[in-house]
């Protein structure tokens, strides 16, 4: 096989001719069930009030000094139906890679990450509450740029509550938690988390997107999770990315990722890092004290005054 059919498998397209592919595909008049579906453009979540949550919070003995909850007492982890089984095959394919990830040259790795993105474009919410897609998106995230990593966390400010109480979903925001971690030194130092204009959609027609900085994305999740951090402290998907997010806006180190005894996860979530196989985030910037923008302590400060407040509301809730 010659330089170019190598570079062809390395690039993270799918296989094939694609046109004809889509040609014989029109010709069998094939319908997928409504579940396997792609959306044409972007998802619309169930809505907050609808009957059939699937997780509830406790009202039960709510007096006048517990917390106000009476429109937004049921809250749902987020759901957005079955991946479509072509691009839940092609990420499968695309995972070995991922696994394994020796490029012949940057220009290589950076080809195969923005045909991925390119390719689950449109279904990445969906792809982070699935079992396989969330694994293999915790896997894409540590070969792609900081714009990537930004543009993803953009994308979850949709449904930010619904996603971090969702078992695969939150371990993905974890994920990004701590990677933002790394990039917001970079920033508070002046130096820029996006590459060369161009460089990460080389080949496309479109324009890159400005998008928030690390702070700003950070600033926007406490005033998110600040109104319901009492329910996410009692709830066993949300609590570990609590934890995380109050030593990200410390600038406290992260202990080793790789120690499955670390006490900013759960047994349970170390015992589900282990089985996915899923390869420690050991970036030498979280084993130490981090510079954080004065923004970001000011807001912890806050994070840490509605921690006790939920604290005791929780005793006195019993």
């Amino acid at each position: 096989m010659g330089e170019d059919g190598k570079r062809k498998t390395r690039r993270g397209k799918r296989g094939g001719d694609a046109k004809k592919q889509k040609d014989i595909e029109a010709s069998t008049e094939t319908v997928l069930p409504a579940s396997l579906t792609a959306p044409s453009t972007e998802y619309t979540a169930p809505p907050m009030d609808s009957g059939d949550s699937l997780f509830y919070f406790d009202t039960g003995s709510k007096d006048e000094n517990t917390m106000n909850v009476d429109k937004e007492d049921k809250i749902s982890p987020a759901s957005y139906g079955l991946v479509n089984p072509d691009l839940q095959s092609y990420l499968k394919n695309c995972e070995t890679m991922l696994d394994d990830p020796k490029f012949e040259s940057i220009e290589d790795r950076i080809i195969f990450v923005n045909n991925v993105y390119e390719e689950m474009k449109g279904f990445e919410l969906q792809l982070t509450t699935d079992h396989e897609g969330s694994r293999i998106l915790e896997k894409l995230f540590r070969i792609s740029s900081e714009y990537q990593i930004r543009r993803f966390f953009s994308l979850m400010r949709e449904d930010t509550i619904r996603l971090v109480i969702h078992r695969f979903s939150s371990h993905t925001i974890q994920t990004l938690l701590l990677l933002s971690a790394v990039a917001l030194e970079r920033e508070a130092h002046g130096e820029t988390s996006d590459l060369a204009a161009g460089a990460e959609i080389e080949g496309e027609d479109e324009v890159r997107t400005k998008m928030p900085t690390f702070e700003e994305l950070l600033l926007e999740l406490v005033n998110t999770l600040t109104p319901q951090w009492a329910f996410l402290m009692a709830n066993e998907y949300a609590s570990h990315i609590l934890r995380v997010l109050l030593l990200v806006l410390a600038g406290n180190p992260i202990e080793d990722q790789s120690n499955p005894k670390n006490s900013i996860k759960s047994k349970r979530s170390a015992k589900y890092v282990e089985d996915r196989n899923g390869e420690p985030i050991n970036h030498p910037s979280l084993s130490i004290q981090r510079k954080i923008p004065d923004s970001l302590t000011e807001a912890l400060n806050q994070l840490l005054k509605t921690t006790d407040s939920s604290i005791n509301d929780l005793v006195a809730r019993g």
